[in-house]
């Protein structure tokens, strides 16, 4: 088993995954020391040479995630509702993990329940309480002032009400996936904004949305807490744009490594996690077009992960079961 951080072996897990669903073919992560690939997949006899890595520095898990992981991990070993395998929380960007009581418990019991029932390969959002902050700013105008996760729906929050508002919304970095369930939220905050007057200010319980899923089975037990820098911007496209770069050298500097040393792949696949609420919205695809095509030439396939889900960046000009026919 490659030895591997716990958020590079769970990638390495969903990659294998999502190469078996796209390709129809089984994928499976091998034994024994991959060097100088980060791992190596097998696919019959075929190898696929796997260089991982994260779209943020320092790739150091953030302040909470290992001792969110340890204990979510005691739980999966004595709750029975939660079978044993491997999970995975994706905490949105800019999500700070609480390190005091009893918000750490709290949070530790809400994923605790999201984790249950899980079949492997499934993702769950997992609904988190949190509080947001509404002021009055003054009777006249129309406009509601949105920062925080709820910023996308400040043009909804702001039509009708009476007055000028500001809302602070940091604590909520992840929107439900489902419009109703916005839009549930979005009344919440309306019709406490309809009870205001000037210069009053009023919090507003609302729930953030987290992601979890649980790994193939074969994975190894144990939770994995995957965690940006809690202040790193995901919609900032220049830090993305300079961690592509760094990672597509080392995957090319790796590959050329593994020619030279007389042990060639099938294919060679780089694998990235991205700090994004939802995958839709990650900046890696736009990043690669607009790199010089000869920076990553000598690679296959290059893949994201996050949100709990993982989508192709840069698909392979030919595949090896294909060539073979």
């Amino acid at each position: 088993m490659p030895d591997l951080s716990p958020s590079h072996r769970a990638l390495l897990e969903l990659l294998a995954s999502w190469m078996s669903e796209r390709y129809f073919r089984t994928f499976r992560v091998a034994e024994g020391g991959p060097s100088p690939f980060d791992a190596i997949l097998t696919q019959r006899d075929r190898r696929v040479g796997v260089t991982l890595g994260a779209l943020w520095e320092p790739e150091t898990p953030p302040a909470g995630a290992e001792e969110l992981a340890a204990a979510l991990t005691v739980d999966l070993m004595t709750d029975r509702a939660i079978e044993a395998g491997g999970y995975v929380v994706w905490v949105p960007p800019k999500a700070a993990l609480p390190v005091e009581e009893p918000r750490f418990s709290s949070l530790q019991v809400s994923l605790s329940k999201g984790l249950a029932g899980l079949a492997p390969g499934e993702r769950r959002e997992v609904r988190i309480p949190v509080t947001v902050h509404l002021a009055k700013i003054q009777d006249d105008g129309a406009y509601m002032s949105v920062t925080g996760g709820l910023a996308p729906e400040w043009t909804t929050l702001s039509e009708g009400i009476p007055g000028a508002y500001h809302l602070d919304a940091r604590s909520l970095c992840r929107l439900p996936e489902e419009e109703a369930e916005v839009a549930v939220i979005v009344s919440l905050v309306r019709d406490k904004a309809m009870l205001l007057r000037p210069e009053e200010v009023t919090d507003v319980p609302v729930h953030d949305t987290w992601v979890v899923t649980r790994l193939p089975a074969g994975a190894p037990e144990g939770v994995t807490v995957i965690a940006a820098p809690p202040g790193l911007d995901p919609l900032e496209g220049a830090p993305v744009r300079r961690m592509l770069r760094r990672h597509v050298q080392r995957a090319v500097d790796v590959r050329e490594a593994s020619e030279a040393a007389g042990a060639p792949v099938d294919l060679h696949a780089l694998a990235l996690i991205g700090a994004v609420a939802h995958l839709k919205d990650e900046l890696a695809t736009t990043a690669l077009r607009g790199m010089n095509p000869s920076a990553y030439g000598n690679l296959d396939l290059i893949a994201i992960a996050g949100d709990g889900a993982m989508r192709q960046v840069l698909q392979p000009r030919a595949l090896p079961w294909e060539e073979a026919r």
